[in-house]
């Protein structure tokens, strides 16, 4: 499908100027675009493509629309269409000849638009906003719209031959993306029309666009522009290899159920077993190694498993080292000191010394709070230790560190666990019964669909590329207007991206030329564990939060109000340009995760799954709310050392030099800098980057935008929180809708939290909302 967009597509034709007449040249123009449909269907047969039609026979029959209309007794200027999505009806279960040939169209479509954009301003036609931003936009909203179809198999298709093709198709279109905004010739055209923009909006697009042609060398000389390209593009190669090999990983280890006790029995019967064994293996997957690093009371099996979890995907290290080198050599070329001040420049933080000063700012607040943590939990461990039926190593005081606790990397899950357990009396095995995974979805949909003023509505006929996916359509819950789609796809599958996330499916677009407006859709992918004999699939506490988290996410990409595509919900995952500023990316999300573990929001989500109607009580609810303190010093000094090891890995180009050490590989660096930042020795002969998803879809020196996403969102929160009219209220929503998420990338962060807050943003509301004095 060229596009994506069959006859009845995600575009919504609606006239931009409805009094416009139909004319001669309107009509003249229908009629070629049906002849160029027919043409690329000609092409679709003659290479096999299944279901390919081409966006050219959609524009016809928008501009048929308008005719017929005309036809009718009704004026044109009263005719409403309906908006659709281009998603609803997209292939979405291509195999891998499918996507290969897919590619092929889009490439060329693309390559179509872009070269009629330049032959129009060199052959001295009036330049206008609408024949060179508005154009590029044009084909950008289009071709982002295709990829989907082409790129999702990646990350979801059970047939190995569809995910390898998928992921080159990514590649190839990242690649189509890289090589236009490279272009010189359509830099300057672009660059001699930047006063052409009249609305805020299109300003903010001009900004936006050219800054791109700048970070991609436009402005340097011929030479340097092209080593520039050459860095970039062989950089952005080993990122997918690395990301291919990290989501194609199936690591395990085979534990006995004695290596297992302490673990859930009902989590250890679902554990498979080898062939002809009464082993369990044990995926290093999240469902798998998060309760077994909570619950196995044998720290060899914690080890053991936080060692294999950190060795993984070994033939990335090589990869990696030659990234990082790549990244510092580009940055460069392009007159930046590092690749952290070449990102951060397009970010909030603006300069890689604002984070570090922002690290270590955190890093101070912290630190007491940390180490009153750590030797609580050490305290625990020396008891267990003592306790003659404990069966844990022991370890004496005298090896304690200068803080002066006796505490193991892969203690920290388990006895942050069991003081959770003792102190605030939250057993997560009981919790989860009231978290049923079917039921908290809906309920959680509820209650956004009251702040928000949305409607879901489960639609079974929707395409989905699994039986296991649901998918709603989302509208106005009084007008009755389609806003997108969502889908959820929640359980694990091999192949399967293996953590959780919002992936953007269709963007938030109007195009100019051909009056047509496009809805945004996305889809949740979880990897909840499934079902177990005859009680469904249970979330557990933390589950149950960053679903609420990611369904924020997806909130945010389903509001977004935008005229161009580059301007809307997106983030690297996909090949396409598009989203906020990577430091502003969580700030939503995170602001409404934050109302998860309030009582008034416990109270309407959590159900027992037997479905006797009963609630958790209100003593489980208070302890929950004081989870959302507990050992927070040790779990954000942890996010801290993440984001140092990034801008580190990211500030020189390897081998690195840190604390008066020199010649650090990357392991060596992390293992510095995270000892350093959590007082927690780390095991040897290990690579944790290597598997770290985020150092190559496009986090990387971005990292911080974690905690310094939740600065802010600790302050729109506390906001909400005060919000005379109740902090869920419809007026609430309707002033975050409003400020925060419809505009999406069309104003800068620092502006809409501005707007939101009414005043300029604090780091007060976070050092409450954590207990740091």
């Amino acid at each position: 499908m060229l596009f994506g967009l069959p006859r009845s597509s995600g575009i919504e034709p609606r006239l931009l100027n409805p009094a416009m007449p139909v004319t001669v040249a309107s009509w003249r123009r229908a009629h070629a675009h049906v002849a160029h449909a027919r043409f690329a269907q000609a092409h679709a047969r003659a290479h096999r493509v299944s279901r390919v039609r081409c966006l050219a026979g959609t524009l016809a029959a928008a501009y048929i629309c308008r005719i017929q209309a005309r036809r009718l007794s009704t004026p044109v200027a009263t005719v409403a269409m309906k908006s659709t999505t281009g998603v609803h009806q997209q292939h979405l279960t291509k195999s891998a000849e499918e996507i290969r040939s897919g590619v092929k169209v889009v490439h060329e479509e693309y390559d179509r638009r872009i070269s009629s954009l330049v032959s129009a301003a060199k052959s001295g036609q009036s330049v206008s906003f609408a024949s060179t931003f508005g154009a590029l936009a044009d084909a950008d909203g289009f071709a982002s719209l295709a990829s989907v179809e082409l790129t999702l198999p990646a990350l979801v298709s059970g047939d190995p031959e569809a995910r390898a093709a998928s992921a080159s198709a990514k590649k190839s279109l990242s690649d189509m993306w890289s090589k236009t905004y490279t272009r010189p010739d359509l830099y300057e055209i672009l660059h001699a029309a930047k006063d052409s923009a009249e609305t805020t909006e299109e300003i903010r697009l001009v900004t936006v666009v050219l800054e791109k042609f700048r970070q991609s060398g436009c402005g340097l000389t011929s030479k340097d522009r092209e080593e520039l390209a050459s860095l970039d593009r062989r950089c952005k190669e080993l990122a997918f290899q690395v990301e291919q090999n990290i989501n194609e990983d199936c690591s395990s280890v085979d534990l006995t159920v004695d290596e297992l006790f302490g673990c859930e029995e009902s989590f250890i019967q679902s554990l498979p077993s080898p062939p002809g064994s009464s082993l369990k293996r044990c995926s290093l997957k999240a469902p798998v190694l998060g309760p077994i690093m909570q619950r196995a009371h044998s720290s060899s099996t914690r080890r053991r498993m936080l060692e294999a979890s950190q060795q993984r995907c070994e033939k990335n290290g090589p990869l990696l080292e030659e990234i990082l080198s790549l990244r510092q050599r580009a940055a460069e070329r392009l007159g930046f000191r590092c690749h952290a001040e070449r990102v951060t420049s397009q970010k909030m933080a603006g300069t890689a010394d604002a984070v570090r000063q922002f690290c270590e700012d955190m890093q101070r607040r912290l630190r007491p709070l940390r180490d009153a943590e750590l030797l609580k939990l050490s305290s625990r461990k020396q008891r267990q230790e003592t306790d003659p039926e404990a069966s844990s190593r022991k370890r004496k005081l005298d090896e304690a560190d200068s803080v002066g606790h006796c505490l193991d990397a892969w203690d920290m899950s388990y006895y942050t666990d069991l003081l959770q357990r003792e102190e605030l009396h939250l057993d997560d095995a009981k919790v989860k019964e009231f978290f049923p995974l079917e039921g908290t979805i809906q309920r959680i949909l509820e209650v956004y669909s009251e702040l928000l003023g949305l409607r879901f509505e489960r639609n079974a006929e929707l395409p989905v590329w699994h039986e296991e996916v649901v998918a709603f359509e989302v509208k106005e819950s009084k007008s009755d207007r389609l806003v997108g789609h969502l889908y959820l796809d929640q359980f694990p599958r091999d192949g399967k991206f293996a953590h959780q996330m919002i992936l953007p499916l269709a963007p938030a677009f109007t195009s100019i030329g051909e009056c047509l407006k496009c809805v945004p859709a996305c889809v949740n992918i979880s990897n909840f564990a499934r079902p177990e004999g005859d009680r469904p699939a249970l979330l557990r506490l933390t589950e149950m939060k960053t679903l609420f988290h990611e369904l924020g996410h997806a909130m945010h990409c389903l509001c977004t109000q935008t005229r161009f595509s580059i301007l809307s919900w997106a983030w690297p995952m996909v090949p396409w340009p598009g989203g906020v500023e990577q430091d502003f990316l969580e700030v939503p999300s995170m602001a409404l995760e934050k109302f998860a573990g309030e009582p008034s929001l416990l109270h309407r989500v959590a159900r027992h799954f037997s479905g006797d109607g009963s609630k958790l009580d209100a003593t489980t609810i208070e302890q929950i709310q004081k989870l959302e303190r507990f050992m927070a010093g040790t779990q954000e000094s942890r996010l801290i050392s993440m984001s140092m090891i990034d801008l580190l890995l990211h500030s020189q180009a390897p081998p690195y030099s840190f604390d008066g050490q020199a010649g650090l590989s990357p392991p060596e660096l992390y293992r510095l800098v995270v000892e350093r930042c959590t007082s927690l020795k780390q095991l040897p002969n290990t690579n944790f980057c290597a598997s770290w998803y985020h150092l190559y879809i496009g986090y990387d020196a971005g990292v911080y935008g974690y905690a310094w996403s939740d600065v802010f969102a600790a302050d729109i929160f506390e906001s909400m929180r005060n919000c005379q009219t109740g902090p869920l209220s419809a007026e609430t929503g309707k002033q975050l809708r409003s400020h925060i998420l419809e505009p999406c990338a069309t104003k800068p962060g620092h502006d809409m939290l501005r707007g939101f807050l009414g005043r300029e943003p604090s780091v007060d509301a976070w050092c409450r909302f954590k207990g740091i004095q």
